[in-house]
């Protein structure tokens, strides 16, 4: 069971952090004042964002069937927007190193669960 929520939670981080760097102030703070996002990076960052979100509803619905699965992804995404949350006031340079690690324990968390 561990495996799923860590990799539910690895991905609805990742996901969340790359759709709040589409934010122009988000990606201000991350990329420094005064540019804007290109709408290529735009499009890439939600295409990432919304698929990262997508696995992790996956991750939770396979362990847990789609009722229990769904409540469990919901308190997973509130989970993860918290710490977005807190990683853009702290550490806003730091968010795509977090994006990128939480995104790889999550494949790695899956790979694990699959082998069970």
């Amino acid at each position: 069971m561990w495996p799923v929520g860590l990799a539910g939670l690895g991905f609805a981080l990742g996901g969340f952090t790359w759709l709040a760097q589409t934010i122009e102030r988000h990606h201000a703070d991350r990329f420094g004042r005064g540019t804007s996002p290109s709408a290529q990076r735009m499009r890439r960052l939600r295409l990432q964002g919304w698929g990262a979100l997508g696995l992790a509803l996956a991750a939770c619905v396979a362990a847990q069937g789609w009722v229990f699965g769904i409540l469990y992804w919901a308190g997973l995404l509130t989970v993860s927007a918290f710490a977005v949350v807190g990683a853009f006031a702290w550490a806003p340079r730091a968010t795509s190193r977090i994006a990128a690690a939480s995104i790889g324990i999550g494949v790695f968390a899956s790979a694990v669960f699959m082998q069970w």
